[in-house]
């Protein structure tokens, strides 16, 4: 997953000028310092004017920091980036937070609650329910419950945190 970043001079901006520029992150810490300078020349503040990313960025959000995020971030497996996303946004953890929990979170891939309590189901979670039995579950209602149990459904498949 890309992350990318529109670094706008925060001088210049107040003087009625737009100088910036989109920046793809993690850079390199040579290439880091010269873009950085390229964007704020003489002048020392800075914003972040517009992102694309996974996940929110806010304006005043320290660039070296979030280059550093973006390192680690980027050297995870895209199904690990989803578990850290997720942890960012549903949960509200900060970015180091993220990283450091993220193997604590099942992701279920392109699952829906349903398909997760049907999947439990059949590993056995609820106990051992004979074949001929499964057929008259209600696996909407395991959903639901599921729920309730923290586990949580998005575009992208189904979570779980504890």
């Amino acid at each position: 997953m890309d992350i990318r970043i529109y670094l706008t001079n925060l001088a210049q901006y107040n003087a009625g000028h737009l100088v910036g520029k989109w920046l793809e992150l993690p850079l390199f810490e040579e290439d880091f310092e010269q873009e950085i300078k390229n964007v704020l020349g003489n002048d020392e503040e800075y914003f972040i004017t517009d992102y694309e990313a996974p996940f929110r960025i806010e304006e005043y959000e320290n660039i070296k920091e979030l280059n550093e995020f973006a390192e680690e971030f980027s050297k995870l497996s895209e199904h690990d980036q989803q578990r850290v996303v997720y942890l960012m946004e549903t949960i509200g953890y900060s970015n180091d937070d993220s990283l450091q929990h993220y193997e604590d979170v099942i992701f279920y891939e392109n699952m829906r609650l349903e398909d997760v309590a049907e999947e439990l189901v059949e590993e056995g979670i609820f106990g051992n329910i004979a074949d001929n039995i499964k057929c008259y579950l209600d696996y909407e209602k395991l959903a639901r419950d599921l729920s309730i149990d923290g586990y949580h459904e998005t575009d992208k498949g189904t979570f779980c945190y504890h």
